[in-house]
């Protein structure tokens, strides 16, 4: 009976949104890391950890999703998990949950599978909806998940918020910089050209 209390459904859930956050919040995280041109020697182990862990995000979220709809505590119907906003409980952060999901299966779908049908610009905007996705997994966890209220899983939330934006800063200052170094050399007469002067 202890055993039963300790992983029914509703812990499960719990359990498993949080793992889905952590395992996004690394592919995010790992994603950033393989543009920097310091860890360059790197780079292919890099991708494969964002690659893993973004799979690894979804397999949690869909387990997560899947126990939402037999739990017997607060069950959903179907229709309301996958339509944004039409939830009985908690419309408005469960529909966000619901968008993050949607634009992160969207992104991991494209991303494995139409590169080469989308072409890589395309390719490169859809991919940019990892960042509102899990900026929607951080409101949906942190204000609808019952755990928020465990200080140490606040702390998870808040810990795992600074590492993502500094290296995001980090990850835009280092483009800026790169712009600034192609425009600067694009400025700059090459030898041949003064040359021919």
């Amino acid at each position: 009976m202890e055993l039963f209390e300790v992983f029914n459904t509703w812990v499960l859930i719990r359990l498993f949104g949080l793992l889905s956050y952590l395992f996004f919040t690394l592919s995010v995280s790992f994603g950033m890391l393989g543009q920097f041109r310091s860890l360059k020697a790197k780079k292919a182990l890099l991708f494969q950890i964002h690659l893993s862990s973004a799979w690894a995000g979804m397999m949690t979220v869909l387990v997560h999703v899947l126990l939402l709809l037999i739990d017997s505590y607060q069950p959903y119907e179907l229709d309301e998990l996958l339509i944004p906003f039409s939830a009985s409980y908690s419309p408005i952060l469960s529909g966000i949950g619901t968008i993050a999901f949607l634009m992160s299966l969207s992104v991991i779908f494209t991303s494995d599978t139409m590169v080469k049908v989308l072409g890589r610009p395309l390719w490169k905007k859809i991919h940019i909806l990892v960042f509102p996705a899990w900026l929607g997994m951080v409101i949906h966890g942190l204000f609808l998940g019952t755990d928020s209220s465990n200080i140490a899983v606040y702390w998870f939330y808040i810990i795992s918020i600074f590492i993502v934006l500094v290296i995001l800063l980090s990850t835009m200052m280092q483009q800026k910089k790169k712009r600034k170094e192609m425009q600067q050399k694009e400025l700059t007469p090459t030898r041949l050209q003064i040359t021919r002067k």
